[in-house]
């Protein structure tokens, strides 16, 4: 019996040792650094036709996140009529993204604007965002809702800065701290 044992288990090592030594071969490990180093031949790994012009093409990394716009492509254009309010008054200015061809505002990022004040008006809010229900979706188009109030009599550009993303089919490009302007005139 204890003959029997030992035979079946070295039966069972010696076919683990011949599968390893099979599974090495059709995956050869990486040559090291020392055996490079030791100027030992590293023959390069065995290659099907069509293997070699794959290796050489430039890989293509899975990106974690959406793209970033390319430089000096504008992704969208940011539309808003004048604004016209008296002293003391309040008004909802509009803002709207306007996606680029092929392109929609992405309702799933969380974009925010940020409206800086000046002499003559501000925004009534500190950061206007989807989750506020300040920004919505019109089609392919987000839209703004800027509630301003006049402070003094003047004129001249609400600066805005906005973080959002527009999208194609194939992918995202996330914009932040975009410079936007809105044209307000407080009587």
């Amino acid at each position: 019996m204890r003959q029997v044992v030992i035979a079946a288990v070295g039966g069972a090592a010696l076919l683990a040792l011949l599968a390893c030594k099979q599974e090495g071969q059709a995956n050869p490990p990486p040559p090291s650094a020392a055996s490079a180093q030791a100027g030992q031949a590293v023959a390069p790994p065995a290659t099907t036709p069509g293997a070699a012009a794959a290796a050489a093409a430039p890989q293509v990394a899975q990106a974690a996140e959406p793209a970033a716009a390319p430089a000096g492509e504008k992704q969208y254009a940011a539309l808003a009529p004048a604004v016209v309010i008296k002293v003391g008054a309040t008004a909802d200015a509009k803002l709207t993204i306007k996606a680029a061809k092929g392109l929609h505002f992405n309702q799933e990022y969380p974009a925010k604007f940020v409206v800086t004040a000046a002499a003559y008006a501000k925004c009534t809010k500190d950061k206007l965002a989807v989750k506020t229900g300040d920004v919505k979706f019109e089609g392919v188009d987000g839209v703004v809702t800027v509630p301003l109030q006049g402070l003094a009599a003047g004129a001249g550009k609400l600066e805005v800065v906005g973080s959002f993303s527009v999208c194609s089919d194939e992918q995202c490009y996330i914009l932040r701290d975009e410079k936007l302007s809105l044209d307000v005139t407080v009587q």
